[in-house]
């Protein structure tokens, strides 16, 4: 089992740096659920193991009752149901987390996030690929699993600011996070690979929605340029001769 969504969070916020992008995060209560909602226009409450955007449910507050959605399914209640319907999603066995919502930007109509695959083949991280993860139409998870499909990060960024010295500079601001955030987690895991994935707010404001520790590359099979691709399958090969 990989590391806990909790762990790690924890971890970061330790580090003043990445506090600042880090959303509220709580472990997940039918007290705290509530109180998340009355500051927050939604909520995500996602399983502390788990990835692939497999699990995760969205509450958005309306302006009279929720909507709660998991996948593809959604229900409309008010707040003396809203407790019963979570639950109706949840997986007894499993700990959840409950985090502030997201607004990210949009590609073509479709919100998007930040992968970054870093890779550890030697004594240094290193980035091995960057692309945009641009969610199916109608769904509220960017993940390859759920339909999402990877485009250049540049492009959609290019889409997004309009300025290329913003574009610059956000994806300077982008590297220096991703590896922050693989130093932190790997000072107390033993681990050669981390996906980190980045949410992006049309102001520019980037939060840190997930560092996974077992990341898929799937995602940069479907980009035009495979030199990403080719540098994560090379970095793989020698992190399998040199420590597996």
């Amino acid at each position: 089992m990989g590391i806990g969504k909790m762990k790690k969070h924890k971890e970061m916020l330790r580090r003043s740096v990445l506090r600042r992008h880090l959303p509220e995060t709580h472990w997940f209560t039918r007290a705290r659920a509530l109180r998340m909602l009355r500051s927050y226009s939604r909520i995500f409450i996602k399983p502390n193991h788990g990835s692939g955007g497999t699990g995760i449910v969205r509450v958005k507050r309306l302006r009279s009752g929720y909507e709660v959605r998991c996948g593809l399914k959604r229900t409309y209640v008010g707040s003396a149901s809203l407790y019963k319907a979570i639950k109706s999603y949840l997986k007894p066995s499993g700990r959840y987390l409950v985090q502030r919502g997201l607004r990210l930007a949009k590609y073509k109509g479709s919100i998007f996030d930040a992968r970054i695959y870093m890779q550890k083949p030697k004594k240094k991280w290193s980035i091995s690929g960057m692309a945009a993860r641009v969610a199916a139409p109608h769904r509220f998870v960017t993940n390859y699993q759920k339909g999402g499909h990877g485009v250049k990060l540049k492009r959609v960024l290019s889409r997004l600011f309009k300025k290329r010295k913003k574009v610059k500079r956000t994806i300077k601001k982008i590297k220096k996070i991703s590896r922050l955030i693989a130093r932190t987690i790997n000072k107390r895991h033993s681990i050669r690979e981390l996906g980190v994935d980045l949410g992006i707010e049309k102001n520019g404001r980037i939060w840190i929605i997930e560092a996974n520790s077992r990341p898929g590359h799937m995602l940069f099979t479907q980009l035009s340029n495979k030199t990403p691709l080719y540098k994560i399958m090379k970095n793989k090969r020698l992190i399998r001769r040199r420590y597996l």
